[in-house]
């Protein structure tokens, strides 16, 4: 099942319990949110996890190449905002189109993850996320890292 699918169903069961019930009623208002948070391309800490435990996403580091070298998250491929038209055409020859892309860089007030994807999705990648806690998120959860 395709996650716009359960997202479907999961906002007509909200709509239907929330005809019966006032406390799905406070879920069915909180569903549009949910939904709108997922359009927007964003995983949370606990997602960012689970898609790199599960190894169903290549993790793309934003920051700087010296940055990257310094500390990213275990595996992460790096593609800086800065030199990303002189890093794509590598990446590109590595990486295929239909992978999962999760893009960080330091954490929530950096915007080099958010250029770096809108820059792939303009390069033909469709299934790009980005994981606005970064890598100080990940690293003071005591995930793994290297570098």
């Amino acid at each position: 099942m395709s996650k716009k699918s359960l997202q479907r169903k999961l906002v007509i069961s909200f709509l239907l319990l929330s005809s019966v019930s006032p406390a799905a009623s406070q879920l069915h208002a909180a569903a549009p949110v949910a939904i709108a948070k997922e359009e927007a391309s964003e995983v949370n800490l606990s997602t960012a996890k689970a898609l790199f435990d599960g190894r169903s996403a290549c993790f793309v580091d934003a920051r700087s190449e010296y940055a990257f070298y310094t500390s990213h998250i275990k595996g992460a491929c790096s593609l800086s905002d800065s030199r990303f038209d002189d890093q794509f055409p590598d990446f590109r020859q590595k990486i295929a189109m239909e992978t999962l892309l999760v893009v960080y860089c330091v954490g929530p007030d950096c915007p080099k993850a958010q250029h770096v994807a809108k820059k792939l999705k303009k390069n033909g990648y469709r299934n790009v996320k980005v994981f606005p806690g970064g890598l100080v998120e990940w690293s003071h959860a005591g995930f793994p890292m290297e570098g």
